[in-house]
């Protein structure tokens, strides 16, 4: 078993065969990445769309998504950070829920909003943002790993 190990090593690659690994590799995460974040513009297109958000062009909605992904991810470990520190000192589920929830949804929403104001070519109503806060929201419940909370 070792010595087909070692038969396979990268290491033992040769040089044409290493920039092909790395090359594939490097390909595979960009559109994974790709994909996930395309999955999430059109999305976010399709939930404005319904909404009747305006938009001057599909760049400034691919730069509202992009500014919304860096802005929420700040964001998020602040929310993150509030979340660990009240369900300390919260007892009951409905309660716990309740205040991640608002918590979650009060920091999802300022980074909506504060991108939405910065950005001059799309507009987005204040009652869409609060409903996209809101979606992200039970999405992320919907996705959350329920053995990482049973822990």
């Amino acid at each position: 078993m070792n010595q087909n190990y070692d038969k396979n090593s990268f290491r033992n690659l040769n040089l044409f065969e290493k920039m092909l690994v790395i090359t594939a590799l490097t390909l595979l995460v960009f559109l994974s990445i790709t994909f996930v974040i395309g999955s999430f513009f059109f999305g976010i297109a399709g939930f404005f769309s319904l909404f009747g958000v305006q938009y001057t062009s599909p760049y400034s909605l691919i730069g509202f998504v992009l500014f919304f992904l860096l802005l929420g991810v700040v964001m998020d470990l602040f929310s993150n950070a509030f979340i660990k520190l009240s369900s300390d000192y919260i007892s009951g589920k409905y309660k716990l829920f309740i205040t991640r929830m608002v918590i979650d949804c009060t920091f999802t929403w300022l980074a909506l909003h504060t991108v939405d104001e910065f950005m001059n070519s799309i507009t987005v109503p204040s009652i869409t943002e609060i409903i996209t806060a809101l979606l992200l929201f039970f999405i992320e419940v919907a996705f959350d790993d329920k053995d990482k909370n049973k822990k």
